[in-house]
């Protein structure tokens, strides 16, 4: 069985992670090991800060526990553009050679109102929250999931960046 660390305690985050392997390596046993993690980035990162999360969050996890298998660090934030603001997540894997395959979602604009709650300084959990009148969204469904009426959720959201990461990395050879 191989082991995944996973750089966040969040049981969405560690989903992802299960169904990305599942997905790319439906052959392969897997333990999924989450830890908090430094991002090094602010709480809500903005724009490129959220690439640079992922990042420096798949380093800490790298050093702390060398004795895994693969690392997984998933970084969402918020890329502001005019007066709008639309959410994207940055997926990292790293296998144990160091080679790194990453990906991120599709862009998710958000609406007027989720968009005030952040410029007045709250994170887009939270602002999803008073937005929708829901308690830690992003735990859950995510402000995707509000968004869709249900029809994908932040772990699936963020699945299909994960298995394109990891794709890379079953495909390495293609990269190198």
């Amino acid at each position: 069985m191989k082991k995944v660390i996973v750089a966040s305690e969040n049981p969405v985050k560690i989903k992802v992670a299960e169904k990305s392997f599942k997905a790319v390596f439906p052959e392969e046993e897997f333990e999924f090991i989450g830890i908090k993690s430094d991002s090094g980035v602010p709480d809500q990162p903005m724009g490129e800060e959220t690439r640079m999360g992922a990042e420096n969050r798949l380093k800490f996890i790298r050093g702390k526990y060398p004795e895994a298998d693969f690392w997984m660090s998933q970084e969402g934030g918020a890329f502001p553009e005019g007066d709008n603001i639309y959410n994207r997540a940055w997926i990292m894997v790293s296998d144990k050679e160091g080679f790194v395959g990453e990906s991120s979602t599709a862009h998710l604009y958000l609406p007027k109102g989720i968009v005030a709650y952040m410029k007045n300084g709250l994170e887009l959990g939270d602002a999803g929250d008073k937005f929708f009148n829901t308690q830690n969204i992003k735990h859950g469904s995510g402000v995707i999931g509000a968004l869709t009426g249900g029809v994908y959720d932040r772990a699936e959201y963020y699945t299909q960046a994960g298995v394109i990461a990891l794709s890379m990395i079953k495909h390495k050879d293609w990269y190198i």
